[in-house]
């Protein structure tokens, strides 16, 4: 451990004000960027699911590459991880502003050359932030608590922005249900500034206490063959990443339809604002109550327990769809508490599955182990954004149409419901039988892993 102040309050905010940070640029994006191509660029939805697929699949492969470097920095007294986050965040807020400029001007093949580069350009900036960023909670403190803590508080970040944005962007990004091109460069511009102005605060906020690098005498080169080896025998990680990439798909499918619904099914996108201050009610209680849940249930439970839940109330809707949108948001709102747990303590386990990593192998490997699960992450959003342009395509959707058809919007229901009961239902099944860590044997894990530290420090 580094000589450096307690863990405290000032730790988990910073740590919050990270993902704050992160969601700024990436989560705008994930929300309003394919919105920005289709209504405004007026490019196919096909090709944007082409272009998402592509451009996220060597992102994904780019984040090990990534993550290996990060192991490979050693650390100089200003901390392994945050050097990077410090360094990185700035480039990271100036491609996404880039990214909402208003290209409908140009030709339709120089539209995808620039959607290509200033697409791509961003996520190996972004990746240079995420990853060392997701790594620094296992530096952070060794402690479960704390850690299931950090979980905690790094959901909360992404629930900030998400509360702030869903009710701010349907009333500035729309006149008369229609997108206004200048207002989504006036937004990225504001969510960039912002995003790099809370990772600075990170990086002076959160303290690494944790030293990971072995003292040796001679350059040993890292055998990436080997940690790849050992990655796949990491039951703990296949299972979270496995799960993830299932829920991901599935969640992400249908957050790239939401739109859409409401738009086009609901015929009033300004009332996603309704939903946005809503969704501070649940994602307090969320925040508040996960934390009472896990520790009772253990974290494996409650995820598995109350997305089951959330997956039953979808499968009704599927066969009965509702007209009436406030209704909608209020059911909605609920089954966000039943799969809140995906998001609320995926990094949690994460952080297990490093440390089963450590038990099984004697090396942590962080950079590598959270590069592999942000692979899987990354992967699992290619795939859920270019299946939810296929999937608006298949629907019916007319770019060059205001108003789209009745049948469409039927379609469209069916979609959102089925997807949402396919995602969530498989995420859980694959934790069940895949990921190993229950309540007890995480307990058993630590204290073992305890046990060998100890016995190591007093060889």
């Amino acid at each position: 451990m580094k000589e450096t102040r307690p863990f405290s309050m000032k730790d988990k905010i910073g740590y919050t004000l990270g993902d704050l940070g992160c969601c700024c640029t990436e989560q705008f994006r994930a929300m309003y960027l394919a919105i920005f191509y289709t209504l405004v660029l007026k490019v196919n939805p096909v090709h944007v699911g082409i272009l998402m697929l592509i451009t996220k699949f060597w992102d994904a492969i780019n984040d090990p590459l990534i993550g290996a470097l990060v192991d490979s920095h050693k650390n100089k007294g200003k901390g392994k991880f945050i050097p990077w986050i410090k360094f990185f965040a700035f480039p990271t807020a100036v491609l996404c502003i880039l990214g909402f400029v208003n290209v409908s001007n140009f030709a339709y093949g120089a539209r995808i050359a620039y959607m290509f580069i200033t697409y791509i350009v961003y996520e190996i900036m972004y990746t240079c932030v995420s990853v060392p960023f997701g790594s620094l909670s296992s530096v952070m403190t060794d402690d479960v608590n704390q850690r299931t803590d950090l979980s905690r508080f790094r959901s909360l970040g992404g629930t900030i922005f998400m509360t702030v944005i869903v009710i701010a962007g349907p009333l500035f990004l729309y006149k008369d249900n229609q997108p206004v091109p200048s207002h989504f460069l006036i937004m990225s511009a504001i969510c960039a500034v912002i995003g790099l102005i809370c990772l600075m605060f990170t990086s002076h906020w959160c303290k690494e206490r944790i030293i990971t690098e072995p003292v040796v005498e001679k350059k040993e080169k890292l055998n990436y063959f080997q940690v790849i080896k050992d990655i796949t025998k990491n039951k703990a990680l296949l299972g979270v990443m496995l799960s993830s990439f299932i829920g991901i798909v599935g969640a992400g499918m249908v957050n790239g339809l939401n739109t859409y619904l409401f738009r086009d099914y609901f015929g009033n996108v300004a009332i996603m604002a309704v939903s946005g201050m809503l969704s501070v009610i649940w994602s307090l209680i969320a925040f508040v109550g996960t934390k009472f849940v896990a520790k009772k249930f253990g974290k494996k439970e409650w995820i598995m327990y109350s997305a089951t839940f959330s997956v039953v109330v979808y499968a009704i809707l599927f066969f009965f769809p509702l007209e009436n949108p406030m209704l909608f948001i209020i059911i909605n709102g609920i089954c966000y508490l039943g799969v809140s747990g995906f998001q609320v303590l995926v990094w949690a386990l994460v952080n297990d599955a490093i440390d089963y990593q450590e038990l099984q192998t004697g090396k942590r490997n962080e950079g590598i182990v959270y590069s592999a699960y942000t692979f899987f992450r990354k992967l699992a959003n290619a795939v859920s954004g270019s299946m939810s342009s296929f999937a608006l395509a298949i629907a019916g959707f007319q770019v060059n149409e205001a108003v789209q058809s009745e049948a469409f919007s039927g379609r469209l229901w069916k979609t959102y419901t089925g997807l949402y009961v396919v995602g969530y239902l498989l995420a859980v099944l694959v934790l069940k039988f895949v990921y190993p860590l229950t309540k007890e044997k995480t307990a058993k894990m630590l204290q073992d892993l305890s046990d060998k530290r100890k016995a190591a420090t007093a060889e």
